[in-house]
């Protein structure tokens, strides 16, 4: 089974997303870096960071009981802005060569490009959730 960084959105839109995710969630710390170069929203801002408690020891489907459900949503505008500043930024080929899976990056960015741009006329808010 794959990890990958999913978009939820806080009520259905008339899209899929195309993609599993996989590539962004296991570039997250890359794509951040460079979003953060470019001035635009981190991936991993739109996803939970909540921390855990100190003394919770038990799998990670029972988190969600220790801390409580996670009710954040994200403008799909933010979400936007971040997608299209990687994109833009992954154009270059130097930066291409410095992730092994750019290609796949790429690919599930432009997914997300694709639903995010649905959310944003539907004024439907977003998330990335780890699926």
């Amino acid at each position: 089974m794959t990890v990958g960084f999913v978009p939820a959105f806080q009520a259905k839109i008339p899209a899929t997303f195309d993609a599993d995710g996989a590539a962004l969630f296991h570039n997250a710390a890359a794509l951040d870096a460079l979003a953060e170069e470019q001035g635009v929203p981190t991936l991993s801002s739109f996803a939970d960071d909540r921390e855990a408690p100190p003394d919770f020891d038990g799998y990670p489907e029972e988190l969600v009981e220790a801390i409580g459900p996670w009710t954040t949503w994200f403008s799909a505008d933010d979400g936007l802005r971040c997608v299209e500043g990687l994109l833009s930024v992954l154009e270059d080929p130097a930066i291409q060569e410095s992730i092994p899976t750019a290609s796949a990056v790429m690919d599930d960015l432009d997914a997300l490009h694709d639903v995010l741009v649905v959310a944003k006329k539907k004024k439907i808010r977003f998330r990335l959730e780890i699926a």
